[in-house]
Parts: structure tokens; C-alpha cells; sequence
């Protein structure tokens, strides 16, 4: 079987995204599973930036990794070399796709976003099977709700304006993910073998 890849996607490559990467890369390590995992931003405004402090905090209590990272933006041709690019906002996603459609298509990476892999999810996008309010704190971020019209799930939310406990969110929502994406990554090794 050959090895699959995956690159996560956000804002500025410092919280959401790098969370994702070692999250993933802790979860693969522990299973003994080999694939490529690395994450960027769609800005280049943290260009070279480690993982936001607070970010950084919350994994290490975890038990992940968090040294060893500079932020990166994402570009067509890295998107081509990835089996799978995962984004963390309806926004990432339609920023994702723009560079896709400049990528031929036998080359061009699978789209997802990182809730579409969130067991907690109902198949309307609602938390635990139920309608869910969009529950707005800091820049007009919600925690839970439906998908942005178009958007295949709702988006993880931005902790970088939020407090810790915003932060502690973003990891849990991650951590549930994972086991999703994991499987998904399996089942396109197997593809491309």
C-alpha cells in the first residue's frame, strides 16, 4: 500500500491548521500508520511564525508536540502533491478550490473540510443529531450550527481571538475528527496502490 497525504488548511498556519497536523501525526505514530502530514495557511501574513502561544500551551497539556514549526502558505503546486487538502472554514474550502481548479485533475487533491470527519455531527450539519444556533462570541465566531450555505460542513472555529478555553475547543473538535480522517487516509492509500 502506498503511503497517503494530507495537508491542513486555515488562516495564518499558527493555531487551527498546525493543531490538526500534530494531532493527526501523534494519532498515525500511536497506530503505527505512515503518511505524509503537514499543514499551511491561505495568508502569508504568519509567514515563519511558530504556533500561537496559547495554541502551543494547549497542545503541549495534551501531550503533542508543538516545537519545530513555521507557519507556511499553501500553494498549487504543494496542493498537488497532497492526496488530500482538509480546510477549517467554508472560506478555506472556497480559497482551496480556487487553487485547485488551476491543478490537472488527475493530480488535483480530494476537498474536505475538517467537520465533514466530526462523528458529532448530524447529517444537517447540526451537533448531537439536533438544530443547533450559531453561538456567536469574539469576531463573530460560532461554535456549533449549520454549514455556510455551499459549504459541505460547519467550520472550526477561529480560537485566535478567543480565550483558552477557545483554544481547548479547537483541539477537542480536532481530536474527534481524527479518527475520520485517519480511515479516510487508509482508503486512499488503498486507492492508489
Amino acid at each position: 500500500m502506498s503511503m497517503a497525504s494530507v495537508v491542513f488548511v486555515c488562516t495564518g498556519n499558527i493555531c487551527r491548521s498546525v493543531t490538526a497536523e500534530r494531532v493527526l501525526e501523534h494519532h498515525l505514530r500511536i497506530n503505527g500508520t505512515e503518511a505524509v502530514v503537514d499543514s499551511a495557511g491561505i495568508s502569508d501574513e504568519e509567514a515563519g511564525n511558530p504556533i500561537d502561544p496559547r495554541q502551543a500551551r494547549v497542545l503541549a497539556a495534551a501531550g503533542y508536540r508543538t516545537d519545530d514549526h513555521a507557519a507556511r502558505q499553501i500553494t498549487v503546486d504543494w496542493l498537488a502533491e497532497r492526496d488530500l487538502a482538509v480546510a477549517m472554514t467554508a472560506r478555506h474550502y472556497r480559497a482551496l478550490q480556487r487553487l485547485i481548479e488551476q491543478i490537472p485533475a488527475e493530480a488535483a487533491p480530494e476537498l474536505r473540510m475538517l467537520r465533514e470527519f466530526d462523528p458529532r455531527l448530524a447529517p444537517d450539519g447540526s451537533e448531537d443529531g439536533s438544530e443547533s444556533e450559531s453561538v456567536g462570541r469574539g469576531q463573530g465566531r460560532g461554535i456549533s450550527g449549520a454549514a455556510e450555505p455551499g459549504a459541505p460542513a460547519p467550520d472550526v472555529p477561529d480560537p485566535w481571538y478567543g480565550e483558552l478555553k477557545d483554544f481547548e475547543e479547537t483541539l477537542e473538535t480536532i481530536e474527534v475528527s481524527v479518527p475520520g480522517i485517519t480511515d479516510h487516509l487508509h482508503a486512499l492509500a488503498e486507492k492508489s496502490a
